[in-house]
């Protein structure tokens, strides 16, 4: 008997009859009030997702794990996403999250999720059970004549739906990007979030590699520009998204926009315009097995590469499972991954391991961060299968 059931608590999945419990945590954790139809819809939904802990038969602590597919180093697979994680107040510092989300990862690696993805309250709290800040962009509030100028007129104006007017464009640009949102599933349409309607300022732009939405709004007085979404494949593609947003110069006065933080714009422009306070997105190996067999020996042009096979100690000990020696075979067509026994030639804190295969950084960084020891050339073998992608993932794509 766990420490949970002695103490009486009992976890489980909820169902329709604890809808009510559910939206009050909602109400006292994040202070959202009401219970519109919409909101009622959206929590019902999320209800066979959702793990919660009852403590003499009151709901006192939930996380809910949405189900979504990603790009990661080029190839396609499937996650999950852990939010609205709450608990009572009365209820907190007793482990009820902590046990909830192994809980939930484990059902998660049942569905073939090698990775959750989350967007942290506090990145301390969840770094201790694995989780590791991938940096994805930066929010930038500026002029917009402090933006670059770009070529303008490239862009054709999308009118109709975004998803008809938008959606290719964007799988061609987020396929270079980890953990970019594929956008085919989830849980809601992000294109029906861009479509708009009439009177709100909302403008699309597309080519066939490149696009960005926007909205245009008063406020004290004077015009600003939202950017909600941009994404491109290339150096011609970016130029013609920094070109429309520049013709708005003279139009508006200030300019929110997420521009993926190893952008060069980001780096000119982060002293002093720089938006505090957003939470950045945070990344776990789920399943080690499952989170490297997509992954391929290629370069970012997908040219192979001979990268020799090895054997890798991955330490977790939130998640046993991942925990041990696994032999790596890295091919152009992907990883073969299997249980081993043999003495490791480098050794990676399950932080480590994701920060690599992210390409959110490189084994000097997880050496540093203590996270990382052995041989370098294995080290730098596991790096090589981010494939030269980073991490992107729009604002839209929040869950």
């Amino acid at each position: 008997m766990s420490d949970a059931e002695r103490a009486g608590v009992v976890d489980r999945t909820l169902t329709a009859d604890d809808l009510d419990g559910y939206l009050r945590l909602r109400e006292t954790t994040f202070g959202y009030p009401g219970r519109s139809d919409e909101v009622v819809a959206a929590y019902t939904a999320r209800l066979p997702g959702t793990h919660g802990a009852f403590v003499a038969g009151e709901l006192v602590s939930v996380v809910t794990r949405h189900d979504f597919r990603v790009f990661l180093a080029g190839s396609i697979v499937a996650a999950g996403g852990f939010g609205s994680i709450s608990t009572a107040p009365e209820h907190r510092r007793a482990g009820h999250v902590a046990r909830l989300m192994r809980a939930s990862l484990a059902e998660g690696r049942e569905a073939g999720q090698g990775w959750n993805l989350l967007y942290p309250f506090d990145a301390a709290f969840y770094a201790r059970y694995g989780w590791v800040s991938v940096p994805t962009g930066v929010l930038l509030e500026l002029q917009p004549e402090r933006l670059p100028v770009g070529t303008p007129r490239r862009l054709r104006r999308v009118e109709g739906r975004a998803a008809d007017g938008l959606a290719a464009a964007y799988a061609r640009a987020a396929v270079g990007r980890t953990f970019a949102d594929t956008r085919t599933m989830g849980p809601w349409d992000v294109w029906e979030d861009l479509d708009g309607a009439p009177g709100e300022g909302l403008l699309r732009y597309a080519s066939d590699d490149a696009l960005v939405a926007l909205r245009l709004r008063w406020v004290d007085g004077e015009q600003r520009m939202e950017v909600l979404d941009l994404a491109w494949a290339g150096t011609a593609g970016r130029d013609a998204v920094w070109g429309v947003l520049a013709a708005f110069r003279g139009q508006v006065a200030r300019v929110r926009i997420h521009v993926p933080y190893d952008d060069p714009v980001a780096h000119d422009r982060v002293r002093g315009h720089a938006v505090t306070g957003h939470a950045g997105l945070m990344a776990r190996v789920a399943d080690v097995p499952l989170a490297l067999a997509p992954l391929r020996a290629v370069a970012d042009d997908d040219a192979p590469l001979d990268l020799p096979p090895l054997h890798l100690r991955v330490r977790d000990r939130y998640a046993p499972w991942n925990d041990g020696v696994w032999r790596l075979e890295p091919t152009p067509e992907g990883t073969r991954v299997t249980p081993s026994r043999a003495a490791p030639d480098a050794t990676l804190d399950v932080r480590g391991l994701a920060l690599l295969l992210s390409g959110a950084g490189g084994p000097a960084d997880a050496r540093r961060a203590g996270w990382a020891e052995g041989c370098g050339r294995s080290l730098a073998t596991v790096a090589a299968l981010s494939g030269g992608r980073r991490p992107y993932r729009s604002l839209v794509d929040a869950f």
